[in-house]
């Protein structure tokens, strides 16, 4: 009995420092970037021995790459989670339903706009890897959706990708840069999720739009 409780509270506790790592590391990689992100200070602020980081994650690169699953799977959670019953929704509606839901995951944690914005500047293996684990797909449906609202009249004209990458970089930029915005422009309250829905909703939609 006494073996047991403690293989559990060992894999409790493997648990909980691979957590810490996973989150010491997207903050390093959404600040630092990947060349500039280091393991021993990731172990560090994680309050692990580098080895252990190691030992769950061989090199930074995997570390990496178990982040972005990370990020990502916790951002299709979002989605999912707040995504209501659409099969009767208009091509308009789900965009935008799909829009919100990005803008929400962004004021909730911005380091995933941060992490690919620093990835996205060379067209490095991580960038491949990144666009065919994560990006690729996302792209499509939401550009096929874009597209299906312009057939309807809904959505303004424009090459899809371009809209799509408009209103991530609305959204992503907006409260990535929120101190910086503040501070230009005095108004602590300026970045707020329902004023970046209104604008991206503007950019995206036609008068005609049921969303």
């Amino acid at each position: 009995m006494v073996a047991r409780r403690d293989t559990a509270q060992a894999e409790m506790t493997t648990g909980d420092a691979r957590r810490r790592i996973l989150d010491a590391a997207r903050r390093a990689f959404a600040t630092a970037g990947f060349e500039g992100a280091s393991t021993r200070a990731i172990a560090l602020e994680a309050s692990v021995a580098q080895s252990l980081l190691l030992y769950h994650f061989k090199s930074k690169e995997a570390l990496w790459r178990a982040v972005m699953d990370d990020v990502f799977a916790g951002l299709n959670d979002w989605i999912i989670h707040h995504q209501p019953d659409l099969r009767d929704a208009g091509p308009a509606k789900r965009l935008m339903v799909l829009v919100r839901g990005f803008i929400d995951f962004c004021a909730s944690d911005a380091d995933i706009h941060r992490i690919i914005t620093v990835e996205g500047r060379a067209a490095t293996d991580r960038l491949k890897w990144l666009v065919d684990t994560h990006l690729r797909a996302n792209h499509a449906r939401v550009c096929a959706l874009i597209r299906r609202g312009q057939e309807a009249g809904e959505v303004r004209p424009g090459d899809p990708t371009l809209l799509y990458y408009s209103f991530i970089a609305i959204a992503g930029t907006a409260f990535s840069l929120a101190p910086e915005i503040a501070l230009v422009s005095g108004d602590d309250r300026l970045v707020e999720a329902q004023a970046i829905e209104d604008l991206i909703r503007a950019l995206l939609l036609t008068d005609f739009a049921t969303g």
